[in-house]
């Protein structure tokens, strides 16, 4: 039996605090807490007929989040209604307000 060592890279605080190494990085910077945004959700029945649903709301907080092992950048969202959801930052976009 063989054994292998591998070097492996590490992710520090200060990095992820940085926005290095953050999938959606490109993203982030063109949002802020506080603007209004909207994205969608797609769902298919068992007759594969897929309903859109078109949802729009206001930015609370951008954050990553930790999904499969990479972070990613996600945004909470006051929807409409007062409900909060979390959204991938890459799905959703500004609506120009007055």
């Amino acid at each position: 039996m063989k054994i292998m060592l591998v070097r492996v890279p590490i992710i520090t605080k200060f990095n992820l605090q940085r926005g290095k190494m953050v999938l959606g990085n490109k993203y982030k910077d063109m949002f802020s807490v506080g603007d209004y945004v909207e994205w969608r959700s797609i769902s298919r029945n068992e007759n594969y007929e897929e309903t859109v649903k078109n949802h729009c709301g206001i930015i609370t907080n951008l954050r990553p989040i930790t999904v499969g092992g990479r972070d990613v950048w996600y945004a909470d969202v006051m929807k409409n209604g007062g409900s909060p959801y979390l959204v991938l930052i890459s799905k959703i976009r500004k609506v120009e307000t007055n």
